[in-house]
């Protein structure tokens, strides 16, 4: 069971593209809090009683606004869940979304060693990340944000840096990839504007960006230097998995359960918005599921579109998320909107344009990544079929 907590609507920031809906001091009440834990462990145990998993547990994540303006709910989250989960045997992970700018020192520590796995909101370097990342004076966050980089030396792989790519900032995309690689050792999450406005013209700049992006990529695995992308890094792996597997594929409505402030449940914590989107909610703490909008829910997720049924990457293609296919296409969780269609394309281009460079140099960290083999085995295996 995922459960992910917007303990508040309210935001230190006021990002221009921002989909988590208008910004107001309205903030979860620790009985909604309380209410959600329980009902996420009776969940998790329910799992086992119906056999889909052996063991009981949870994901609990903290979203927002900016959930680090709630820390001391946070951390009185934290401290139930795990008082509860002991008593009843259910094991629980920790997340964090988070604009970065509150987090400091002692918040980090404490993060790190309760065991969270952090979300960082950081669009690059400074001119991509300031475009729209400001305070509400009109100020810029960039600064304050990378204070935070020091503090996660030696724990990068427990976080991850979520860059939102939009047409007002796509130009700095390469630039601030190779930014980013020089300041961490942090893997970065490019993440495209789902709901912008993305004309030809801005199309035509994503692809180019994309491609120096993948050359910068290429070039640090020959130089020794691997970095993760996760627009390649993926689809390279869905080539090596003959597509994406049932285990990478979300879960909304199902074994995904985002709570409001209010504490109405939604499939997603990006659908959450100005919570008052009625027809993707399906019920709340109180009353628990509203099981025939859940069930719909589930029914209509994924995609029913005929064109890509015919479609030659379609096991490639993040055509399954619901979260997505709702922001693109006007409300209908089950369709692809056009623009999924050319990023996903374009992203299995570049990313086998990639593959196929380092497959050919027998790159030693390349194989390694995506295979698991060293360039000397390959080498063996290869002599023996021959």
């Amino acid at each position: 069971m995922d459960l992910t907590l917007c303990l508040t609507h309210d935001c230190n920031l006021r990002c221009g593209y921002c989909y988590a809906g208008r910004k107001h001091r309205k903030t979860m009440e620790w009985e909604v809090a309380k209410a959600a834990i329980d009902f996420s462990l009776k969940e998790s145990l329910s799992e086992v009683e119906l056999g889909l998993t052996e063991a009981p547990s949870m994901v609990l994540g903290f979203f927002g606004g900016e959930p680090l303006l709630e820390w001391e709910l946070l951390k009185r989250c934290h401290a139930y869940v795990h008082e509860q989960a002991d008593r009843l045997g259910v094991r629980v992970r920790h997340t964090v979304t988070t604009n970065m700018t509150l987090l400091d020192a002692e918040k980090c520590s404490w993060l790190l060693e309760n065991g969270y796995y952090l979300g960082l909101s950081l669009d690059g370097n400074e001119a991509m990340h300031d475009t729209w990342r400001k305070y509400a004076g009109g100020k810029g966050s960039h600064a304050d944000c990378i204070k935070a980089l020091p503090l996660l030396e030696g724990h990068e792989s427990r976080a991850e840096i979520v860059c939102v790519v939009d047409p007002a900032n796509v130009r700095h995309l390469a630039d601030s990839v190779r930014w980013l690689a020089d300041a961490t050792r942090v893997n970065i999450a490019l993440n495209p504007n789902f709901s912008a406005d993305w004309t030809e013209e801005a199309l035509e700049l994503l692809s180019e960006q994309y491609r120096e992006m993948a050359d910068f990529y290429v070039q640090r695995f020959r130089e020794g230097r691997p970095i993760h992308v996760n627009v390649i890094d993926g689809k390279i792996k869905t080539h090596v998995q003959g597509g994406y597997q049932t285990c990478d594929k979300c879960s909304m409505g199902e074994k995904e359960v985002a709570v409001s402030a209010a504490g109405n449940f939604y499939p997603c914590a990006r659908l959450v918005g100005n919570d008052d989107a009625e027809d993707i909610r399906f019920g709340n703490v109180w009353s628990g599921y509203d099981t025939d909008r859940r069930l719909r829910l589930i029914a209509e997720r994924g995609n029913r579109n005929p064109v890509c049924f015919v479609c030659p990457v379609r096991e490639r293609c993040m055509s399954w998320c619901g979260c997505v296919n709702y922001v693109t296409s006007g409300g209908d969780i089950g369709m692809v909107g056009p623009f999924t269609c050319f990023h996903e394309k374009m992203s299995i281009d570049v990313s086998d344009s990639v593959a196929e460079a380092l497959w050919s140099e027998r790159n030693a960290d390349f194989l390694w990544r995506f295979y698991g083999v060293t360039p000397e085995a390959l080498e063996d295996a290869e002599s023996k079929e021959v």
